[in-house]
């Protein structure tokens, strides 16, 4: 599981071949087809393990949307530190590309993201925002903000650290968005 997804991570699904993780493994690739099937279903096992695992360490939120971003990055930081590669893996999710014939990954994908959302922003006061900002645009600005950090920081950075300047960014993303009373 561990190389499956330090590959998938690495190289992505369309670039990323059995071979390969069974190299990784240390295994056969016949052992990989054999519990597994076919790349396709390894990734989907996989993906649908990653955020299983996630939603495990999710708690409800609060009324705060920042702190239940904190709260997010954290347990995808958490569930990295025990998988190697789980964080990047779990980025994949955002990439479009290589999966234009895997429709499971995408209805996959549509749930985890219903329960992602549903679990840590159901007690969200949508109302701390200004007036402007519809929760689309805000779920895309924080999103675009958190994935750019991760890419560019986690180059450099260990996990810890990167965490730290992605909460100072969305600090600053708080002060901008919020109403004065709630910062």
């Amino acid at each position: 599981m561990n190389a499956g997804i330090v590959c998938f991570a690495k190289s992505g699904y369309e670039k990323t071949s059995i071979a390969e993780i069974a190299e990784k493994a240390g295994i056969s690739k016949a052992a990989i087809f054999h519990y597994f099937g076919t790349k396709k279903d390894l990734y989907l096992y996989l993906y649908n393990y990653a955020h299983k695992e996630l939603l495990e360490r999710l708690d409800k939120g609060t009324k705060d949307y920042f702190e239940c971003l904190k709260l997010y990055l954290q347990a995808r930081i958490e569930l990295s530190k025990k998988h190697p590669g789980m964080y990047e893996f779990l980025g994949l999710q955002s990439q479009t590309e290589g999966f234009e014939d895997i429709d499971e990954l995408i209805r996959a994908e549509k749930e985890h993201c219903s329960q992602h959302i549903t679990t840590l922003f159901e007690n969200v006061d949508w109302k701390r925002f200004q007036k402007g900002y519809d929760r689309e645009t805000i779920l895309n600005l924080t999103a675009w903000v958190g994935e750019g950090c991760l890419s560019h920081f986690s180059k450099t950075m260990t996990l810890d650290e990167v965490q730290a300047e992605v909460n100072r960014y969305l600090l600053i993303l708080k002060k901008a968005l919020y109403k004065p009373e709630y910062i």
